[in-house]
Formats: structure tokens, sequence, C-alpha cells
């Protein structure tokens, strides 16, 4: 599965709010390999997709919407797109574009979602799914923008959202993991696995990241008393229980960046053993040194899989520095245009796609002017 595109008004706070996630043209150079639909090489997607910005820009509310929006298409459950309606007066528009790969049968949706009426006791949904089916020859030049036309030539067809819905499956998971102050993720939740190889990687993984997080960490091992429980030991001998289902802050003596890695060593055995397809990573690393985060997204983008894709969103400047090509990283921010907030996004492959310059120069002259407006914080010092 890929997603290619995302169109949302009055969702969260995105008003006539487009991206694409597709690209036209091989990179000539990228560290990046297999940016296409597994069996149609011309059908391009961009595995890693970076979103940066100044705070409130909209980096959180892109991961919340693409997780609401998959998990209403699979669930078909509408409170999860309630929750994410901007103003109640306001009807509100989803369109997603993804590209499904079921057993080799390859196929291109597009779901429209018109939510109406939330000030009632009952908001309307109504769904309109229409798909064609891509070409698997090797001669075959299909691509989304070749074939994204002949979705735009097909009628809308809005029926409620459970009629729409019921033959409609993705084939294929997430894996989402957001900062621990957002309702739900501020409990400790390991992965749980079903044999014996699979949990000596996992207890491998927690291992490399929590000593990796905090050198006077000796040792990460399952806990013999019960088995939702993993104790992490330091050098000197003093050890941690931490128990699944209790509050990140409530871990004791850990740093809030060490903390963060049973996330981090969760999302990464899901990247290892192609667990999922897509991948939501929302400021896991905001307490974690720049030259770790880089090291571990590298190694997250390196273990993508066939038609696997990451979502990651990041304050550290450092990441533009790495040898992802420009089309992964998009620049986002929040301007006030017609008498209104809206939230704005452009893809660093707007700006330059030169192999010998690095994405960061996008930031080091604010091209797409994101640099927040310092001023009024050197005007306290200055009262």
């Amino acid at each position: 599965m890929a997603i290619l595109g995302i169109k949302l008004d009055n969702v969260l706070s995105f008003n006539d709010f487009s991206v694409d996630f597709s690209y036209p043209k091989k990179a000539n150079t990228s560290s990046i390999s297999n940016e296409n639909l597994q069996g149609v090489p011309s059908f391009r997607y961009k595995k890693l997709n970076v979103f940066v910005g100044a705070n409130a820009s909209g980096k959180t509310s892109i991961i919340k919407a693409i997780w609401r929006i998959l998990a209403f298409i699979n669930r078909r459950e509408k409170q999860l797109l309630e929750d994410i309606i901007n103003k109640d007066d306001k009807d509100s528009r989803i369109e997603i574009d993804i590209a499904v790969d079921n057993k080799n049968e390859h196929s291109l949706h597009r779901f429209k979602i018109l939510c109406k009426d939330k000030l009632s006791n009952d908001m309307k949904v109504l769904v309109s799914h229409s798909f064609i089916n891509l070409s698997t020859a090797s001669s075959s030049k299909d691509s989304y923008e070749s074939r994204v036309k002949d979705l735009d030539d097909i009628k809308d067809n809005y029926v409620d959202y459970l009629e729409a819905l019921k033959d409609s499956k993705l084939y294929s998971g997430w894996s989402l993991i957001l900062p621990a102050t957002e309702p739900l993720f501020d409990i400790i939740m390991f992965t749980r696995t079903t044999n014996k190889e699979d949990e000596v990687l996992y207890i491998d993984i927690l291992n490399k990241v929590f000593k990796t997080l905090d050198n006077s960490i000796s040792s990460v091992y399952k806990s013999n008393d019960s088995d939702d429980a993993y104790v992490i030991e330091h050098g000197n001998g003093s050890k941690i229980i931490v128990q699944e289902g209790i509050k990140l802050s409530a871990i004791p003596l850990l740093s809030s960046g060490t903390k963060y890695g049973i996330n981090i060593a969760n999302i990464m055995y899901g990247i290892k053993k192609n667990l999922n397809q897509v991948y939501l990573i929302d400021e896991q690393f905001s307490y974690v040194n720049s030259d770790v985060e880089a090291a571990m997204l590298s190694t997250m983008v390196s273990m993508l899989g066939p038609n696997e894709q990451l979502f990651f969103t990041t304050h550290n400047m450092d990441i533009l520095d790495l040898r992802f090509p420009f089309h992964s990283f998009y620049f986002m921010k929040k301007e006030f245009i017609n008498g209104k907030y809206s939230i704005t996004v452009n893809c660093g492959s707007e700006a330059c796609n030169k192999n010998n310059v690095s994405p960061k120069t996008i930031i080091d002259n604010d091209i797409f002017g994101i640099a927040p407006d310092v001023n009024r914080i050197f005007e306290v010092g200055e009262e």
C-alpha cells in the first residue's frame, strides 16, 4: 500500500490543503531504493516523507489526519472523523488516493469523504469510492501521473459510508506513534512477539536502542515475574522494572529521551519485520541527540520493504543533511490569508533537486519562509 496524495478541507487546521506523495521522474542518485510500486516500476511514490516546520505549522496534524483516514476506511467508524473536524457548522471534505497491492494485483483507489451536519446529533458521512486496475506487465508505463486522469474521469457517487466501504479493505496495516502529550499515547505498550526467534530480535533491538540513548544502561531483558514487563539494568547494578500499561512519565530515573526508547524500538522492530506498510512517526526524538535521531531514521529507511512508506516529523535540521532526495522533504507553515489561518506545504524538489546541494540550503536561505518570527522574544529583553 502507498499513499499518493491527500486533500483536506475543514479538517484539523487544514483548509483547502493538498499534498502529493508521488514523483514523476526517477531520481538520478538516491539513498532510497525501489521508490515504486512493486511490479509497476513506473508507478513511483515517495517511501520517505519528512515534515519540517515551526511549532503549530501542521506537522502533527498531518500525521493524525493520515492515521484517522486510514482507520476510518478500514474500521468504518465515523467517530474517527468527528474528532478531527474543525468548524462544526461547515462541511468537511477529505480525498485520499491509495495504491493497493493485493496478491500481486495492483489497483489505484480514490476515497472522497464528505462530513455534513456536525452540529446535529447524527453527523452524516458520505463516501465516493472509485478505483482502477494497474497493469503489472513488464512493459507497463503506468504511473500515478498518467492513471490519476482516469480516476478524475470517474463520476462521483456519494453514498452512506457503511455502504461505500463495506467491501473496501486496504489489505495492509499501519503503525503510529505520537508524543506522550497526546491522549492515549502516554501509555507504555510493548510489542507482542509470537515466537522465540522474534522475541530475541525484539529484545536485541530494545538493547541497542536503550544503550544508544543512555550508555549507562548495561542490559534490557524480559521480566521473569511478568509476561508484560521488561527490566532495564544499569552498569552499577540498579534495575528499573517497566510494566506495560503504566504512563511514560511514571518510569523512574530515565531521561525524557530515553523513555521514548520503547516507542522507537517498537517501530524499528515493526519495520525490520515488515509488519505494516505505512509507518507514522511524530516527534519521538525531541529529547534525543540529533546524531542519534539521524542514525535511527537512516536505519529505518534502509529497512523499508516493498510498497512500504514512512511519514516522519522533526525539528532537527541536521536531518536535511542526510543523503535523502529533495522530494522526501516537506516544509510546512501556517499563514494568515484572507482573514483566516491556513497551513501550506512545499516539497523540497520545488526549490531544488541537484545532487550537489543539500536540502538544508532551503532552511538556511528560508526559501519557503518557514522560519519562526522570534522578534517578540527579543522584545521581552528590550522592554
